[in-house]
């Protein structure tokens, strides 16, 4: 083994890749060939930086240096793109650890963690009175524009069945804010009642629905659920009473899909 095939930190034992000296004369000689074999070797690269720095040293060893030869061109373009490969894993490397090292991130970390209000509200306030000027830049704009979407943001939890104490605790609001916001916001409600034919009892997810009727009506704060009891009692006559009766509410815009309804109501036929 000469000094260009010595790895460069003890213990960094070579493998048999590194003492297998390629046969130049069974180098690719048309351009196709030799792409797909400089692209398979650089994806096979793997093990500590010091290995791979070992098999750049090894190959520019062995380089021949006429490069007007077929070997001698593939040869620099396998250390060309060597090369190019460290410096984007380099800049890999250097973008996620910014990353990691962001408040912001630190926030998104605690917030997948903190499981109650009081929590979320310590996170913030540890977070926040640590942030940098551009990353607090960034969430003054965010806090900005929330304000702006406040009322749909409130809307649409009371839609989904939180309750207005809720809300204003999450959104470090007043109960009374909340309750004029839902008044002052309506919120547009899709329904549609179905009707279980004659025959079908199972409970499974995929039994058959009949569509009935539909509609669509505001509602002031009214839960989705609340919109859907409240749709079934008025509809519910001698006739639908004696079958199984579900109705089912979206907010306008959802679509109509059963599985994502946000309001659900069904009534049971007496015996």
């Amino acid at each position: 083994m000469n000094a260009t095939d010595r790895p460069d930190e003890q213990g960094d034992e070579p493998t048999v890749a590194h003492y297998r000296r390629a046969d130049p004369s069974k180098f690719p000689t048309h351009p196709t060939g030799q792409q797909a074999a400089i692209e398979g070797m650089v994806a096979a690269l793997g093990g500590t930086a010091a290995t791979r720095d070992h098999n750049r040293r090894s190959l520019a060893a062995r380089r021949i240096e006429v490069e007007e030869t077929a070997a001698g061109r593939f040869n620099h373009q396998l250390l060309t793109l060597l090369a190019e490969y460290e410096e984007q894993r380099e800049a890999e490397r250097r973008q996620f650890e910014a990353a990691e090292g962001t408040a912001l991130h630190m926030l998104a970390e605690g917030f997948s963690r903190a499981t109650s209000t009081e929590k979320r509200h310590d996170l913030a306030e540890q977070v926040g009175s640590s942030l940098p000027i551009a990353e607090a830049g960034v969430i003054r704009r965010a806090a900005k524009a929330l304000e702006a979407a406040m009322p749909d943001v409130v809307v649409d939890a009371r839609v989904d069945g939180w309750t207005a104490k809720e809300i204003a605790d999450e959104l470090d609001l007043t109960s009374s804010y909340v309750y004029r916001l839902l008044r002052a916001h309506p919120w547009e409600a899709q329904w549609v009642l179905y009707v279980q034919p004659e025959g079908w009892t199972s409970d499974s997810d995929d039994e058959p629905w009949e569509r009935i009727t539909d509609g669509i009506e505001e509602s002031a704060g009214e839960t989705a659920d609340e919109v859907a009891r409240r749709i079934l009692d008025e509809r519910l006559d001698n006739d639908l009473a004696t079958k199984r009766v579900r109705v089912a509410v979206w907010r306008t815009g959802d679509g109509l899909d059963l599985g994502d309804a946000r309001g659900d109501a069904e009534h049971e036929p007496t015996e």
